[in-house]
């Protein structure tokens, strides 16, 4: 218990899925916890559950101003922020040749810009007293995917944009790390729309169906992310950490 005793961290999507694990496992390892979501109620949602300190706000990470203004609100309430999870995103299924030019944009928009613009202003609110940002990215950065052309291409950058943020704090004499962890394919409400099922499908009946061993669940990657946001892992930077059961690279896309 404790793991993150009184750091606060601030989560993107942290209105369902991997977000809201995170921010209940950090909760409960001593961490004040920024829950953000581009969906308010939901933000309000696992604030609410979480109790105590935490708060909820509203972010777009695609718009620079709501960037400023969460940090702003952060600064407000605690002082500073101690670590920032970037999990927010978007997933759609194409190949290269039926993806259309909107939704190629539409997916760089939200899993790169967004990153950039978190990565950013996490960086100028960290620099002077230290920091730590954590960065979703995905097997598909190590590998490619076909049926997900776009997804893939911007994890890639995610793993890109992570290592150069490291490069520029360790450079520039800043204590901030920067880390990415790659999942194979989590089985959150994202997940299951592009199985055709409802986000309220029974996710523990999916569990122990033959396809079950095929997903990394919200709870593993929550872990990795307690690990990360740790002081145990204080002497690891522009890392980035498959999280995948090796499945990924086993199996036909």
């Amino acid at each position: 218990m404790g793991r993150v005793q009184d750091k606060v961290v601030m989560i993107t999507g942290a209105g369902s899925g991997a977000g809201r694990a995170d921010a209940l496992l950090l909760a409960k390892e001593g961490a004040k916890i920024i829950a953000t979501d581009a969906n308010f109620e939901t933000a309000k949602a696992t604030a609410a559950e979480i109790g105590g300190d935490a708060i909820a706000l509203p972010l777009n990470i695609t718009r620079e101003e709501d960037w400023v203004a969460a940090f702003a609100a952060a600064k407000e309430k605690f002082g500073h922020v101690d670590v920032l999870v970037n999990n927010a995103g978007i997933l759609i299924q194409a190949s290269i040749e039926y993806m259309s030019f909107e939704d190629w944009q539409k997916t760089l928009n939200v899993n790169v810009t967004g990153y950039y613009l978190g990565c950013k202003h996490g960086v100028i609110n960290m620099k002077e007293k230290g920091g730590n940002i954590i960065n979703m990215g995905s097997v598909t950065s190590h590998l490619g995917s076909p049926n997900y052309f776009a997804y893939a291409a911007a994890k890639s950058a995610v793993v890109s944009l992570t290592r150069s943020v490291n490069a520029h704090a360790k450079t520039g004499g800043y204590a901030i790390r920067c880390n990415a962890l790659c999942p194979d394919g989590i089985l959150t409400p994202m997940v299951l729309a592009q199985m055709g099922l409802p986000p309220d499908a029974d996710v523990e009946m999916i569990k122990q169906s033959p396809m079950g061993h095929r997903f990394c669940y919200p709870e593993d990657v929550a872990n990795l992310v307690l690990f990360l946001a740790s002081d145990e892992s204080k002497f690891i930077s522009g890392a980035d950490i498959a999280i995948d059961n090796g499945n990924f690279r086993y199996s036909e896309f």
